[in-house]
């Protein structure tokens, strides 16, 4: 329950902050792409002989949450963009 928590506002923070135009896209993606290396760190520091989940595949599932960021406000930067158009 906690990760498909954790995944919904890793997709709906950055989706909001490209709706509404709050950030700059490449700080957006640089504080994910930070927060994404810090939490791999956190993890392999934590980690002791007796965990059984192997680190690749923890790194594979922060990478996979950091798609899910820049996914995320890739939707919201291209609904940005379709309610600004100019009709016609």
């Amino acid at each position: 329950m906690a990760g498909f928590v954790i995944a919904i506002v890793a997709g709906v923070l950055p989706f909001a902050l490209g709706m509404l135009g709050l950030g700059r896209p490449r700080v957006v993606v640089g504080i994910g792409a930070l927060a994404a290396v810090a939490w791999v760190f956190s993890l392999a520091a934590k980690r002791t002989e007796a965990t059984e989940v192997p680190l690749w595949f923890v790194g594979g599932l922060v990478m996979l949450l950091y798609a899910i960021w820049c996914g995320g406000l890739w939707l919201g930067l291209r609904l940005r963009r379709i309610r600004h158009s100019t009709p016609g």
